[in-house]
């Protein structure tokens, strides 16, 4: 993997829209951290999988559009827009911003900002 910060949401978006969980997860580095507001602060590829598995086993289909985004050497901010779809065809879109920091084209942290309650959450 090569790029940026831009270039590696990009391409970790399309992983996540396949529900590829070991393809997102190869985006994340072992240490990394992220933070979402339905879990906390999650640390490592073990507490990382938990969440993307449970995303994908409740929304197995996912549209994400990246609507802006800024970087600054290896920090960026990408808002983007999405809509998730369970498994009895019922969509849930949503927007957010993603702000992270990259290391050798992964990311070492991302911090998501987005209302969960548009999930049920």
């Amino acid at each position: 993997m090569t790029g940026g910060p831009r270039e590696v949401v990009e391409a970790y978006w399309r992983a996540e829209q396949r529900r590829d969980l070991d393809g997102v997860l190869g985006y994340y580095a072992e240490d990394a951290e992220l933070i979402v507001p339905t879990m906390g602060r999650l640390v490592g590829h073990a507490e990382i999988e938990r969440f993307y598995a449970e995303s994908i086993e409740r929304f197995p289909e996912l549209v994400v559009e990246l609507v802006s985004g800024v970087t600054d050497g290896t920090t960026g901010a990408f808002e983007w827009s999405s809509v998730h779809r369970d498994g009895e065809g019922n969509d849930y879109p949503s927007r957010g911003v993603n702000v992270l920091e990259v290391r050798d084209a992964k990311f070492a942290s991302v911090h998501v900002y987005y209302d969960p309650t548009v999930f049920g959450a």
